[in-house]
């Protein structure tokens, strides 16, 4: 094979390479950025509660925090029970806030708390230890 043959089918196969690892650095970083954008994936066991609030839900997790719940429908078949809610770490609109900034540090007990937004309930058991 002559030596253009062999300089011409080293530098495709580096050029091919070196695009394919920069296709994949791009896909991994949109993949963090899009991750970041909607949240902290979380799940949480405990106690739901209803709150004070018409529309309020609250969790006293397991490990001792509380999740000011919201973003699924499903809650209220579940008040009472022990339940594992699956969501985003995210906050509530702004106007949702308002309405529950004064019941919230109540239902905490004063202990800091986080807003979960909800998108699965799962039973774990119909009644709270």
């Amino acid at each position: 094979m002559s030596h253009l043959k062999k300089l011409a089918l080293g530098l495709g196969t580096a050029i091919f390479l070196t695009m394919f690892t920069l296709a994949l650095n791009a896909q991994s970083t949109m993949a963090k950025q899009d991750n970041t954008a909607m949240g902290k994936k979380m799940s949480a066991t405990g106690c739901l509660n209803k709150g004070t609030s018409a529309d309020g839900y609250y969790l006293k997790g397991d490990d001792g925090k509380t999740y000011e719940l919201w973003g699924d429908k499903y809650l209220s078949k579940h008040v009472g029970h022990k339940v594992t809610v699956t969501g985003e770490e995210e906050k509530m609109p702004e106007s949702m806030e308002k309405n529950k900034e004064t019941t919230e540090k109540t239902e905490a007990a004063g202990q800091p708390q986080m807003d979960l937004k909800v998108s699965h309930v799962k039973m774990v058991s119909e009644s709270c230890p």
